[in-house]
C-alpha cells in the first residue's frame, strides 16, 4: 500500500481513516477512525460491487445460461455482490446464507433497487419464511 498517489493513503489523511483490512476475495475493506472529541470509535466497510453487477447483466441477457442451468437442475438466479450481504445483514438482519430468510432475499431482489443483481429475467418464487 505504498506510494503517494494511492487512494487508500490519501483516504486516510483525508478522513482519519485506516485500513484494518481488504479481502481480495470478496473486495471488502474495513476501515477504523476515531473521534476524539466524542470519544467515539466507528468500523466501516465498503467494497466493490461492478463486477459482480457486469457479470450479472451478461448472464441476464443470455437466455441460454438459464434455459440450460434449468435443464441441469441448477438455476442461477441471482448474484449478491458480498459488499451487498454485510449492507442487508446490518440495515435489515437479512442473512441471504439462512434458509429461513429466503422469502426476504427474494423480496429484496424484486425491489427494482437490486432488480441489476438478478442473472435472469425471470421470476422466483420462495417457500420459505
Amino acid at each position: 500500500m505504498g506510494g503517494a498517489n494511492n487512494p487508500a493513503l490519501h483516504r486516510m489523511a483525508l478522513n482519519n481513516e485506516r485500513l484494518l483490512s481488504f479481502d481480495p476475495l470478496t473486495g471488502i475493506s474495513e476501515w477504523h477512525s476515531y473521534d476524539e472529541d466524542t470519544d467515539t470509535t466507528r468500523i466501516r466497510s465498503e467494497g466493490d460491487c461492478e463486477p459482480f453487477l457486469e457479470r450479472s447483466k451478461n448472464l441476464a441477457n443470455d437466455a441460454d445460461f438459464s434455459k440450460e442451468g434449468i435443464k441441469s437442475d441448477f438455476w442461477m438466479y441471482a448474484s449478491i455482490p458480498p459488499a451487498i450481504q454485510v449492507k442487508w445483514l446490518i440495515e435489515d438482519g437479512i442473512d441471504v446464507y439462512k434458509r429461513e430468510h429466503a422469502k426476504r432475499v427474494f423480496k429484496k431482489l424484486a425491489d427494482p433497487e437490486y432488480l441489476h443483481l438478478k442473472c435472469t429475467s425471470g421470476k422466483h418464487l420462495a417457500k420459505h419464511e
